[in-house]
């Protein structure tokens, strides 16, 4: 009542609030309120701000299965949608207190980047025995309804937004690691809703000729040979940042321009002011989520070779607001990014295999050659890696410059013996998550 009378003198009186003022108060804020939902509406490319979710939105998204995870109290439920089809898949292990149990997990055994290897082990073992839930509570009962299916696009909802579904496994020693993977089948992309997924299809299929921007902090020791990677394989122009080069506003002046954007730098989610979540750039300068939001892109790919930048924010985390989520409202049509720390040797080589794959086929979407890419750092040895690399290096092939090669094969067989496969670990490989299409 105090808050009332203070801020709405006229509706109170000795006796309490005036009815018929308080009703002339809401509807003034609701007038105020479509008001400014129809002036962002008139913003192009967000015509569709608040708008009713209708039928057509949902079943017209995709050309492949997009799928609803949510859990509920009793039984969760995926619906998957194909076209006008349209099939609910129950779920019973995924019920919502056990997905929040596993989601405080997640969060008491999340490793910092500097973290000692006492907790990165226990991150390790935490992330297998998640991994291992993830398919019986949702990939098994999934994949029976998806069988024959390639890709998949998921809507994850509430906490299941925190987890890896891509990396769900089951045992199987046929296979080199002794497991296989969801990702083994499907190539899992995520998306915020269904309008998400179609505009970012509708983008990818429009982005315009540019440029590649990298962005990237010298103080990681292969940040520079991602982007020298990256660069190989692309045939535009190159503009790279670095040291003082790499402000704000540079990037923020740059990034209209490029078809590809490749940050190697340092990144951190604020789950609790997802706004502030933000990369690292020259210097102690952010650029954060609320420096992007306003920017109108037409970018193909950005790639988020960082810390954490995945992760979505906690307190609405049904609205996925996330670094990912936002670049893909300012225009990316597609969003590589990590869901936790990640060793920088294991992502140089992530990420120098995944231009390859991308770069070779048009017809090869990014989260595609994302999932390939994965599935061959896991069962990959360091006998095969420099194999592999030999071969490329005899026939002068592009996308393996000299210099990157030899900065990064002297750790390849630190990491590990010739005919070991040290990059098998869920917590390695299935770090990185797509976004859009």
């Amino acid at each position: 009542m105090t808050d009332l009378r203070q801020n709405s003198p006229h509706a109170v009186h000795d006796g309490g609030p005036r009815p018929d003022a308080l009703y002339d108060e809401l509807r003034a804020a609701h007038t105020e309120l479509r008001a400014a939902i129809g002036e962002i509406q008139r913003i192009p490319g967000y015509e569709q701000f608040l708008a009713p979710v209708e039928i057509g939105d949902v079943t017209g998204a995709a050309d492949h299965p997009l799928v609803y995870v949510t859990p509920a109290d009793d039984t969760g439920l995926a619906l998957v949608v194909r076209g006008e089809d349209i099939v609910d898949v129950p779920l019973p292990h995924l019920r919502a207190a056990r997905v929040h149990e596993w989601a405080e997990r997640h969060r008491e055994h999340f490793p910092t980047a500097a973290a000692p290897a006492s907790r990165r082990a226990a991150w390790d073992r935490h992330l297998a025995q998640l991994c291992d839930w993830l398919w019986e509570a949702v990939a098994g009962p999934l994949l029976a309804e998806l069988a024959g299916e390639a890709r998949a696009s998921v809507v994850p909802c509430g906490l299941v937004g925190l987890l890896p579904l891509h990396a769900a496994r089951y045992a199987d020693a046929a296979r080199p690691t002794g497991f296989g993977y969801l990702a083994d089948t499907l190539a899992l992309s995520y998306v915020p809703n269904a309008r998400a997924l179609a505009a970012s299809r509708r983008r990818a299929a429009a982005a315009p000729d540019g440029g590649l921007l990298v962005v990237t902090d010298p103080e990681l020791s292969y940040a520079r040979w991602e982007g020298a990677a990256a660069a190989a394989t692309f045939g535009g122009p190159v503009t790279t940042l670095a040291w003082a080069d790499a402000t704000v506003a540079r990037v923020r002046a740059e990034l209209p321009a490029a078809r590809v954007a490749h940050f190697g730098c340092h990144g951190a989610a604020d789950q609790r002011d997802p706004l502030r979540s933000a990369l690292r750039l020259a210097g102690e300068a952010r650029l954060r989520l609320a420096d992007v939001l306003p920017l109108r892109l037409r970018t193909r790919l950005a790639v988020l070779s960082a810390c954490e930048t995945f992760l979505p924010g906690l307190d609405l985390p049904d609205e996925v607001i996330s670094l990912p989520a936002g670049l893909v409202q300012a225009g990316v049509a597609g969003v590589l990014a990590s869901m936790w720390p990640v060793d920088d040797h294991a992502t140089a080589l992530l990420m120098t295999e995944f231009y390859r794959r991308w770069r070779a086929d048009d017809t090869t979407s990014p989260g595609e050659a994302l999932a390939g890419t994965q599935r061959w750092l896991r069962d990959v040895t360091p006998a095969e890696l420099e194999d592999h690399w030999a071969l490329a290096l005899d026939a002068g092939e592009a996308w393996l410059p000299v210099d990157v090669a030899e900065a990064l094969l002297p750790q390849v067989f630190r990491s590990g013996s010739g005919d070991s496969r040290p990059w098998s670990a869920p917590s390695v490989w299935a770090a990185f998550a797509f976004t859009g299409a």
